[in-house]
């Protein structure tokens, strides 16, 4: 009898902690409206022609007001799909067993997930979440055929979102597509096509999505369709060449930022590291050689390439650690039941470092745009206001 309770009262706590991403990710879900960086994207239409990023724009170009309040509507109505797209597709995760919960729950409360989409509450990040859910699970439950064609549709729909796309969450479908083709759950070709496609519509959006109009005319439609300050240095780093990016970098990143940043990283020195032990320890046990552990890492890094543009470091930090953990859960969820993989998450979710890890990764918050939130905390709490 009180075994019985014991179980009852674990299996209660447990399914508690399946709702722990979504209450971390909507307590961190507010940010500035007015000079929104994100907020300006919903300003960028095809009116003057194709252009890149002009995806929301786009879809939002026939309401001819948007004022404040019904752009944070809109934003929340993004997060919301988002967090419950997130509930859905890993549904069987979070509210399967207890160490099955305790996974899913404590790493989609980390930094760089839900927390961090709410904490940043701009675009054009969340749509790219979205549409990298959408396209993981058509790879994962849709037959062979279909999934691949449906899942690169959706893969260049991001790419209209934002370019960024390319590096900052395809790696997690080049890995994905690379973990079938070497299970013999898909054939090589298919994976080169969808490969070859979505690289095919990069050229093409980078090609001929540049502004074709000066940003002074993008920056007065936008702010004449608005009572919100409109951020333009947006649409000024569409017009401008890197060089030109780079000095604008120089100006806005003052030295508090830098250490700020420099603090960021010391203190997600562990949490990479965590992820990188999940993902070659999972691997290993689905019988996953070293040659491709090593590449599954070096494609998680990759986001981490666009740091060379000099700003928005900690977002490219967030894209390699929502690879990396819904890589993870992807394992999780497609390895079948009892299999060496899914023991293995569970064993780590149920060990006894489980606890010190869970606060660790909730209590150092969210990743921001240019660094951790304890980190800026911290930052100030040392040298003053």
């Amino acid at each position: 009898m009180e075994r019985d309770e014991t179980k009852t009262a674990v299996g209660r706590g447990t399914g508690l902690l399946a709702w722990a991403p979504l209450f971390v990710g909507a307590i961190n879900s507010y940010g500035p409206v007015n000079l929104n960086y994100g907020f300006a994207l919903y300003f960028l239409t095809y009116q003057h022609g194709f252009v890149k990023r002009g995806l929301l724009g786009e879809m939002l170009s026939a309401v001819p007001w948007l004022p404040r309040t019904e752009l944070m509507l809109i934003q929340y109505a993004f997060l919301a799909a988002a967090f419950a797209l997130t509930y859905v597709v890993f549904r069987r995760i979070l509210f399967g067993d207890a160490a099955e919960r305790r996974l899913a729950a404590v790493l989609l409360s980390g930094p760089a997930l839900l927390p961090h989409l709410g904490y940043l509450f701009a675009q054009p990040d969340v749509t790219l979440y979205i549409l990298l859910i959408a396209s993981l699970w058509l790879l994962a439950r849709a037959p062979s055929a279909l999934g691949v064609a449906a899942s690169c549709a959706v893969c260049c729909l991001a790419l209209l979102s934002h370019e960024a796309f390319c590096l900052m969450f395809y790696p997690l479908i080049a890995a994905v597509l690379l973990q079938r083709v070497l299970r013999g759950r898909l054939h090589w070709a298919a994976a080169a096509l969808h490969v070859a496609v979505f690289a095919a519509a990069f050229v093409c959006v980078m090609h001929w999505g540049t502004l074709n109009v000066s940003p002074d005319t993008i920056w007065a439609e936008a702010q004449s369709r608005t009572n919100v300050g409109i951020q333009r240095q947006v649409y000024d780093v569409m017009a401008s060449s890197f060089a030109q990016q780079e000095a604008l970098v120089q100006r806005l990143y003052s030295a508090d930022v830098l250490k700020i940043l420099a603090l960021t990283v010391l203190l997600t020195v562990p949490y990479l590291w965590l992820l990188a032990q999940l993902i070659q320890g999972t691997l290993e046990q689905t019988g996953a050689g070293r040659g491709q552990r090593i590449a599954t890492l070096l494609l998680f890094a990759s986001p981490l390439l666009l740091c060379a543009l000099g700003h928005d470091t900690s977002r490219w930090m967030g894209a390699a650690g929502i690879d990396a953990t819904l890589f993870v859960l992807y394992l999780c969820w497609t390895e079948g039941e009892g299999s060496p993989a899914r023991e293995y998450l569970r064993r780590w979710a149920m060990s006894p470092a489980f606890l010190a890890w869970a606060i660790y990764l909730v209590g150092i918050g969210p990743y921001g745009a240019t660094g951790l939130r304890a980190a800026e905390q911290l930052y100030v709490g040392w040298t003053g206001p």
